[in-house]
């Protein structure tokens, strides 16, 4: 009877630590690029080769740039930046904030994912950078972003590399079709 004892004692332990089952999330398209999809990253300091995802990983939430071990895949869709969430995963669409002034918008525009597609602005690669623009705001620079704080991805208004605001670095992103994320 003894031999059995730390058995039953274990499979007791393990029954009672036994948590309930967490509903499925996404868990991305992984980390080889699926066709049609690309990575997208920032190529200047300090920010060189962080890639942009959502912030929960795969689910509604900021948009920020990070390391390459957790990056996203994107495609541009009918004006629309969409994130690849993995086989039977809902799309999700970056949001760009609508200011209350159109005429004297905020130097930043923040950015986040959701299920829901973008209703203000249109994105569109050039070349191999990702562009935001609306007819409403006139830019200098449509391929213009700001890393601020958490590494918070925004739309910058202003110039680029003249004045960013303080706690912020300017930043262009583009696409990169490698296999593979990388550093």
């Amino acid at each position: 009877m003894m031999l059995f004892q730390p058995f039953a004692v274990a499979l007791l332990t393990a029954v009672a630590s036994a948590s309930p089952v967490a509903p499925r999330q996404s868990s991305g398209p992984g980390t080889t690029l699926q066709a049609g999809w690309y990575w997208v990253r920032a190529v200047a300091s300090p920010n060189f080769h962080k890639y942009l995802q959502t912030k929960p990983a795969n689910a509604p939430g900021t948009a920020i740039l990070e390391s390459y071990t957790t990056a996203g895949q994107y495609n541009v869709k009918d004006g629309q930046l969409v994130a690849n969430t993995g086989e039977g995963g809902a799309p999700l669409y970056l949001h760009v904030e609508k200011p209350a002034d159109l005429a004297n918008p905020p130097r930043t525009l923040a950015t986040s994912f959701n299920t829901t597609e973008n209703t203000f602005g249109t994105f569109v690669f050039q070349g191999d950078a990702l562009t935001w623009s609306v007819p409403d705001i006139n830019r200098q620079n449509l391929a213009a972003w700001l890393v601020c704080k958490d590494q918070a991805l925004f739309i910058n208004t202003g110039a680029y590399g003249y004045q960013t605001p303080s706690g912020c670095s300017d930043q262009t992103i583009h696409y990169y079709n490698d296999a593979h994320a990388n550093e």
